[in-house]
């Protein structure tokens, strides 16, 4: 394979492992409180910070970069799907690259994040991460690009760089643009460098997975049309395919606390002039309100006749899951209208010719109804498209669709066969891994009734006893107590291990609890009477009931959790958190509905803590392997975080293949 870039050389592995450790590197993290600081600060001006970016690297994505005229090197392919949301969006993406490869016969490039084992996975060709090599030439390829800006000859557009234009027209004084972007953005800078450039199997389809948000992400660079007519001279006609997926609560420190406000970024994608209209001073969600407010008082005058001419003359569609909030869907509804948009809701209705995914859990449906209305819609709009495949296709790559670390399951080890002659029994599991990146109260549901059902499935009938164990960690940045309380209301688990991740993303965020999530209110049908506790209660009840119990022992208790989070590990503070619901189920929920007194009672101590997940696997083998006489099928459940997920995944020996092809 040999890369013709005139600007590069030929690397190798070498330059692949010093690539990725470059990404992990100041020079692409924030790691001081300065440098965090300065990059919160352009966030807002991600758009026109990428557009720099991508003016260096000599792509001109939409037409709207005059002095960009060579092109010879590289295609910009003409259909584009993006997809933002909470919940679902890689397994939607990876929905629709299924569709558009294996139905439509597209080839298709997909930058998705984060990534489980590998950096390379986060692009993809045809289904299947870059090679290692192609990775390594890439970044390299593209940082030396964009190095070359750090000669004097750049002084005077450096300046422009560093002020973002308001709406008004004035200007604010920004941190410098760095020379190198950060982490998420070179990922993105280096994933569609890639698809323009790829050889072997030339790009026909782009697919996006949102990072955060979605109106300041680093991959809302796409317009719905060239902005020139000179650009739509040399290109097809573009095909930008929006889609939407279930909006939860999510990174809240910087989308807002509430649905509609982080629907309100999510629904970003939908607004068209980009540049001109996503900025600095562009307005805040509390703007929106008003001229939301502005507008449905101006629908009270109009017909509906009026309303639904508009709708239909919207120039561009976007798609978005049914199971979102009536509140969320106003928000998307007035956004997408803002933008001569129109928004279409997606039901799982819509599925019923296709009863069979690829994907586990019955939450995937709605993600592949999404998936199905975004390439519908593609293959309307190019007639050779529509023609190249069939409702039997369709259903096929559907069926075949695969999404590493989304209802995943990996068989750990076998036990022998009971008959070696023959071996009619067989080689059967007696671990299986099954990982799930659920991190949200609404997916952390849905994975437990997916364990529920895998976990019970035939398993009685097969092994004499069956172990449920729980390999749990979340980011310190989101409030564990729903995720813990619905896990341990589930009534699954034997075992609990807490464990860190071997790679989690930087944050300056202090690794502790904080106060409000203390008084958030936690609920599970079923659980506690079915009223709604919160923690600070559970704490307040065990204190009393520790106080009226003197001898029972209760040191482990803790009375003051803000103030003992700070001191220890957050893994051992999930611990605790977990130890806590124990003990208040069993001496607050269960002693009060029975006549006799349970003071003598202590909670097992059925967790553990520090422990990396290869280490927490390798412990699980051990006591497996002590009970294979009796036949033990253990079934272990990793979720609350995808870098868990990933580490599982990686101490399970478990890998991908890598795509063919280089790049020009």
């Amino acid at each position: 394979m040999a890369l013709c870039t005139a600007d590069s050389h030929c690397t190798g592995e070498g330059d692949y492992e010093n690539a990725a450790a470059a990404l992990l590197s100041p020079l692409h993290q924030s790691t001081t409180p300065t440098a965090i600081r300065a990059a919160a600060a352009r966030r807002r001006n991600t758009l026109h910070d990428m557009h720099v970016y991508l003016r260096r690297l000599g792509l001109d994505l939409n037409g709207d970069t005059p002095e960009i005229t060579d092109s010879g090197d590289h295609t910009i392919p003409s259909l584009i799907l993006h997809v933002t949301g909470t919940k679902g969006k890689g397994s939607t993406l990876s929905l629709c690259e299924s569709i558009l490869r294996n139905a439509h016969g597209l080839n298709t490039g997909m930058f998705t994040s984060p990534h489980l084992v590998s950096i390379r996975e986060r692009i993809r060709i045809n289904g299947v991460p870059v090679s290692r090599e192609v990775f390594g030439r890439v970044y390299w390829t593209v940082r030396r690009r964009l190095e070359r800006h750090l000669q004097g000859d750049n002084d005077a557009q450096a300046g422009a760089e560093n002020e973002a234009v308001s709406g008004g027209g004035t200007t604010t004084t920004l941190p410098p643009l760095p020379v190198l972007p950060g982490y998420f953005r070179m990922l993105t800078l280096m994933a569609l460098y890639t698809f323009c450039h790829y050889q072997h199997s030339k790009i026909d389809v782009i697919l996006l997975e949102v990072g955060m948000g979605g109106r300041y992400d680093a991959t809302n660079v796409f317009e719905p049309y060239p902005l020139t007519k000179a650009h739509s001279r040399t290109s097809p006609q573009r095909v930008l395919v929006r889609g939407i997926t279930l909006i939860d609560y999510d990174h809240t420190r910087v989308l807002g606390s509430t649905l509609t406000q982080i629907a309100w970024e999510k629904g970003g994608i939908c607004v068209r002039g980009k540049l001109e209209n996503i900025g600095m001073d562009d307005g805040d969600y509390d703007m929106f309100v008003e001229g939301y407010a502005a507008s449905k008082e101006r629908q009270k005058h109009q017909s509906n006749s009026h309303k639904e001419s508009s709708e239909v003359q919207s120039s561009s569609v976007v798609f978005a899951s049914g199971k979102n909030t009536p509140e969320v869907l106003s928000v998307l509804r007035e956004t997408s209208s803002m933008n001569d948009c129109q928004l279409q809701i997606v039901h799982d209705s819509s599925l019923e010719s296709f009863p069979g995914i690829g994907l586990q859990g019955d939450h995937q449906r709605s993600n592949a109804a999404l998936a199905l209305a975004m390439c519908q819609y593609a293959a309307e709009k190019n007639l050779k498209l529509l023609l190249s495949t069939s409702e039997e296709k369709i259903r096929d790559a559907l069926a075949r669709t695969s999404w590493p670390g989304r209802c995943h399951t990996v068989p750990l080890a076998c036990l022998s066969s009971d008959n070696a002659e023959t071996g009619r029994r067989g080689c059967k599991p007696s671990i299986n891994l099954r990982c799930d990146g659920a991190h949200t109260p609404i997916s952390i549901r849905a994975c437990i009734e997916w364990f529920r059902k895998v976990s019970t499935s035939n398993s009685s009938s097969t092994y004499e006893k069956v172990r449920r164990v729980l390999v749990f960690n979340c980011s310190h940045e989101r409030n564990p107590l729903p995720l813990l309380f619905s896990l341990y209301h589930s009534n699954l688990f034997d075992w609990v291990y807490f464990c860190r991740a071997d790679f989690e993303r930087p944050s300056a965020v202090p690794k502790r609890l904080e106060d409000g999530w203390l008084r958030e209110p936690l609920t599970v049908e079923g659980a506690s009477g079915g009223v709604a506790v919160t923690f600070a209660s559970m704490c307040a009840e065990l204190e009393t009931f520790a106080l009226r119990n003197p001898a029972g022992g209760y040191d482990i208790l803790p009375l003051d959790p803000l103030e003992i989070s700070a001191k220890i590990s957050w893994q051992h503070t999930l611990s605790r958190l977990w130890k806590v619901f124990d003990y208040y189920q069993r001496y607050c929920v269960v002693a009060n509905s029975m006549s006799q007194a349970l003071s003598n009672v202590t909670a097992a101590d059925l967790s553990s803590h520090g422990l990396t997940v290869k280490e927490a696997i390798s412990e699980i083998k051990k006591s497996e392997t002590l009970s294979a006489t009796n036949d033990m099928l253990v079934e272990v459940c990793v979720t609350g975080s995808l870098y868990l997920v990933g580490s599982a995944l990686e101490a399970a020996g478990w890998e991908e293949c890598e795509a063919l092809g280089t790049i020009c």
